[in-house]
């Protein structure tokens, strides 16, 4: 069984001395069966609910009926990889109760973990934000999610995941830099913190002509990248795209980068393809407009002003 690495092994190159954080189909096909590591499925279901607004809920059910990548394990958004009591959906999970998520998964510190979901990778990119930000450097994405393992032959498996036979050993530690609040953006906004905002949302919801919400726009100041614009036709991040935006976007003279999105999903998914394509580190908003939206005092912007 071929044992390359991830960043030479998927073809992608390297960012900066840096090792890419995605690998590609082939490359799991390959290594699937390697002892180390540990693959995870994050999607999360959603449905319509009255008005247009969208409600998510576990994808565990698409996780066992819809098919898997074999030995994969379910990474839950709903209820392991986010705070389940935190005032707003998907913001970052306590330390004290992940760690009992991560040893019921079977990490461990030398675990090479990559994660994908059946969508456009941005519930994998959250997984991906998470684990980093809790100290596990060892995590990838895989390039274009199920649908490019599903092309390039890779079966799938139905039912649930199998237990780890050991429980997992890795640790988390909350590390710096990887999240604002509320406050520091609104330092941003006032002109007494130095960053670059940038929405991830779709153009539409950014400008404010698409809202499922009646505060509609964005952050003022911020500028737009959707993530969806960072992908090729097959859901792969194209790395030609995302340098266009960034540099648009004027992200090659900040010093600092904050993301932001509807509730910190695709700016994990920006997140990703920043730093395949070799950008400084970005922070993410965790509330993003959820947060920002709740409280009626904050601004917001509506048009395209600031799009570039």
């Amino acid at each position: 069984m071929a044992r390359a690495c991830p960043c030479g092994g998927s073809g992608k190159r390297m960012t900066a001395g840096r090792a890419s954080p995605l690998v590609s189909a082939d490359w799991l096909r390959a290594n699937l069966g390697r002892p180390d590591l540990v693959v995870l499925d994050a999607r999360v279901g959603s449905a319509d609910a009255a008005g247009g607004k969208l409600t998510y809920h576990s994808g565990r059910l698409g996780f066992e009926q819809d098919g898997h990548i074999p030995g994969a394990r379910f990474a839950d958004l709903t209820d392991g990889f986010s705070d389940p009591h935190g005032a707003f959906l998907f913001t970052k999970p306590r330390a004290e109760a992940f760690a009992g998520v991560v040893r019921n998964l079977g990490i461990n510190e030398n675990s090479l973990i990559v994660a994908y979901d059946s969508l456009t990778n941005a519930w994998a990119a959250r997984v991906w934000w998470v684990l980093r930000s809790f100290g596990h450097r060892n995590v990838r994405v895989l390039d274009g999610g199920l649908r490019a393992w599903i092309a390039a032959g890779g079966e799938l498996a139905f039912g649930g995941h199998a237990v780890p036979a050991h429980p997992g050993d890795f640790v988390p530690r909350e590390q710096a830099d990887y999240y604002v609040g509320t406050q520091e953006v609104l330092d941003v906004v006032d002109g007494r913190r130095t960053a670059r905002l940038v929405c991830a949302l779709r153009r539409a919801e950014f400008t404010g002509e698409v809202s499922d919400d009646p505060r509609r726009g964005h952050i003022p100041g911020s500028h737009s990248i959707p993530f969806r614009d960072t992908l090729d036709a097959l859901g792969r991040i194209d790395v030609s795209r995302v340098h266009q935006e960034a540099v648009q976007a004027g992200l090659d003279r900040e010093p600092e980068i904050i993301l932001y999105c509807g509730g910190g999903i695709n700016a994990a998914g920006l997140a990703l393809a920043l730093t395949e394509a070799g950008y400084g580190a970005a922070k993410i908003y965790d509330g993003s407009m959820n947060a920002w939206r709740a409280n009626p005092a904050l601004p917001l912007q509506t048009g395209s002003a600031q799009i570039r």
